[in-house]
């Protein structure tokens, strides 16, 4: 009997306290907002970040990302260089550049950001397709504009 109270008791405070995780990374999910990549320096200097993961659907790239903080605010953008090299299709170089704003905790943290790529493209229009290569991401992307 007394052994039965035990498991039950220790059940309970497992299962409430994977609810809370749960419950937790569903609201970081749902909190993202889309980000707007944009064309500029590809040189600005960032934060330490890793990147796990990237997708692209239509025009809305998703990237998986790991950091260090938790007591401050951090700010992303995604910059792809002016320059365009010349072969078929295009490659472009492209930047994800972390502002830790002087964040010195060390938990990990773990996001998706999604970006509205359809500044990245060569032409916009329908089927124009590019290369593009992520700082820190080892394969080529491509990317259709749709």
């Amino acid at each position: 009997m007394k052994s039965l109270l035990i498991f039950s008791i220790a059940l309970l405070i497992f299962s409430c306290k994977s609810q809370k995780n749960a419950k937790n990374s569903t609201i970081e999910t749902n909190s993202e907002t889309m980000l707007k990549a944009t064309i500029g320096d590809i040189e600005t200097p960032s934060d330490l970040i890793q990147i796990t993961g990237v997708t692209i659907s239509g025009n809305i790239m998703s990237i998986d990302i790991n950091y260090s903080g938790g007591c401050e605010e951090h700010n992303f953008q995604l910059i792809g260089s002016v320059n365009i090299s010349k072969s078929l299709p295009p490659i472009r170089s492209v930047k994800l550049v972390h502002n830790s704003n002087g964040d010195a905790c060390r938990k990990l943290e773990e996001r998706t950001l999604v970006f509205d790529i359809s500044d990245l493209t060569y032409k916009q229009e329908a089927g124009s397709a590019i290369y593009l290569t992520l700082d820190g991401w080892k394969d080529r992307i491509e990317y259709i504009f749709e």
